[in-house]
């Protein structure tokens, strides 16, 4: 049996294999880009659409005065002496027994804000979000700049108004105009000399030399009336020699 015939005969048997691969297959396969497997539609709900979007529970019913009351119902028909199911269905076609809402067990339960209000919500306020908007475009800066540049408006014309121009002197200017009003003040105000301090016993005490009497002495000098007029009184005098001594 040759080579091909075997190849040829699709019998898994006799196919032979060369040596390192694979047994070639018999089976009429699709060719190599062909993918297997069932294709899946996409799912219309993702998880962006999971994570952004929150279902909210919504509870059933509760039972309301127009549903029947089974337990009654079915307590009814056993003491009316139904005893299968298809009897149960008749009995059930002509006696309708509603249901009776019970009424609350205990103490009648508190009133609470979200009863009344379905939107009221509870806990403390917080504060309001910040601007950021406001914040990166330095919104708040270029308002606080504008109001002290109306401020410093404001002030600058109520000083134009109100206040006189002050002339800012230099120490040597106070002083001159301070030695100046010194001057004028003691012109205008002028102060008694004080007496000059002497000892009580020396004030009533004369001079013991006379001017007057060296005119007529032949050792004096030959003084001029000019001279004696600018020489000091006696008294005065006097007084200068005590305190030289």
């Amino acid at each position: 049996m040759s080579e091909a015939y075997r190849n040829r005969s699709g019998n898994a048997v006799l196919v032979k294999d060369d040596v390192g691969r694979a047994k070639p297959t018999i089976y009429s396969l699709p060719p190599e880009g062909f993918a297997y497997g069932k294709s899946e539609p996409a799912d219309a709900e993702g998880a962006r659409e999971v994570t952004m979007h929150w279902a909210a529970h919504v509870p059933r019913p509760k039972p309301g005065t127009d549903c029947q009351d089974f337990r009654k119902l079915n307590r009814t028909a056993a003491k009316s002496g139904v005893r299968n199911a298809k009897d149960l269905v008749e009995f059930r076609k002509y006696n309708d027994i509603k249901l009776v809402p019970a009424g609350p067990a205990g103490c009648l339960p508190k009133v609470i804000p979200s009863d009344v209000i379905p939107s009221f919500s509870y806990g403390t306020k917080s504060r309001p979000s910040t601007p950021i908007a406001h914040v990166v475009g330095n919104q708040y800066a270029t308002e606080s700049e504008e109001a002290l540049d109306l401020q410093y408006r404001m002030l600058e014309e109520s000083q134009a108004l109100n206040e006189k121009t002050k002339i800012k002197l230099t120490k040597a200017a106070r002083t001159r105009i301070e030695n100046a009003r010194g001057r004028m003040d003691a012109l205008r105000n002028p102060r008694e000399e004080k007496e000059l301090f002497k000892l009580t016993k020396f004030k009533k005490i004369g001079p013991k030399m006379s001017f007057s009497s060296m005119k007529g002495s032949a050792s004096a000098p030959s003084l001029g009336q000019a001279t004696l007029e600018r020489l000091p009184p006696e008294d005065d005098y006097a007084a200068n020699a005590m305190d030289t001594q």
